[in-house]
């Protein structure tokens, strides 16, 4: 059985010898990203410079301030214009002295555009005929809607592979069957604390059609419990036929979105404490049926007593 772990290695070290040199690592939360670059950047030559940026809502000028500071050059610049000429040229210098420096880019779809931008300038670059920046874009999914787009033509050209780390043993996670018009087209793990749902290319699950609003809805993990908020959508969001704004999810749960229909499943943990959620709800209502009967008897033996008196 091969080792995912020393596969994912594998395919990092090959963006290194492949002469397109970007690639994407992705995964969620629970995925092992995170140790697995520190393990590659670790095993590095000492000579090749290294920066390791969370593009996490970063602008653009931040973004490259990072990358200068990490590659050892701290600089006081006013524009981000200035600051991607400089970089560019310490670039060139890394590459004509020693290799190719590396770029690993955490959080891509958390990026703004600006920083997009930048990174396909980067990406670019060339020295001698050859890229002058190794580059390793790091996410929770695929993003083939970012890549893939026109504006992108400089990452997706040196793309040599997207490769998809799975959540580790022994963790089980929510997931979502989604379909449209009656066709599974795909099906989705929800490793992330919050999913966001809607037809904004930054959703972490896209979904195109008119009666679906940029921001459409949201899925947040709660311990052991799953749920979702309609996000003041214009078409509204229903679950299991019923309009809804917040609901406490169950296995086997369809909430519909426009013309898709996203199926529930939910492990075992989750569906335990749906149950006791419902149990305790069910058993709420029969105390206040409980307490309303006793209410009624007690009136009915005062009107009684009162009676007698009056006899």
């Amino acid at each position: 059985m091969r080792d995912p772990k020393a596969a994912a290695q594998k395919f990092l070290q090959s963006i290194l010898s492949d002469e397109r040199g970007l690639g994407l690592l992705h995964g969620p939360e629970d995925s092992g990203k995170s140790a697995l670059l520190d393990a590659f950047i670790l095993n590095l030559p000492g000579k090749v410079a290294v920066a390791d940026v969370d593009g996490t809502r970063l602008h653009a000028q931040q973004f490259l301030s990072r990358i200068l500071e990490q590659f050892g050059y701290g600089l006081d610049l006013d524009s981000a214009d200035d600051l991607l000429k400089m970089l560019k040229v310490i670039v060139l210098h890394l590459t004509r002295s020693h290799e190719a420096p590396i770029l690993i880019v955490r959080n891509l779809g958390a990026m703004y555009p600006s920083c997009l931008a930048v990174l396909c300038s980067l990406a670019s670059q060339r020295v001698h005929h050859r890229y002058a920046l190794r580059i390793v874009l790091v996410g929770d999914r695929p993003f083939h809607r970012i890549i893939d787009s026109p504006k992108m033509g400089a990452i997706a050209e040196r793309l040599i592979g997207r490769y998809e780390l799975k959540p580790e043993i022994g963790t089980r996670v929510p997931a979502l069957i989604v379909s449209l018009d009656g066709q599974v087209i795909q099906q989705l793990d929800l490793a992330d604390s919050k999913v966001l749902v809607g037809r904004s290319d930054f959703c972490d699950i896209y979904l195109d059609g008119h009666c679906i609003s940029r921001q459409h809805a949201l899925l947040i993990r709660d311990q052991d419990a799953l749920i979702l908020f309609d996000l003041r959508s214009r078409n509204g969001t229903s679950v299991n036929s019923i309009e809804v704004t917040t609901r406490v999810l169950h296995d086997s749960d369809v909430i519909a979105i426009g013309d898709y229909r996203l199926k529930v499943l939910l492990p075992d943990a989750y569906t335990a404490v749906n149950l006791r959620a419902a149990e305790t709800a069910d058993t709420a209502r029969m105390k206040q049926l409980e307490d309303a009967r006793r209410e009624k008897v007690k009136r009915e033996l005062d009107v009684a007593k009162g009676e007698l008196r009056k006899a």
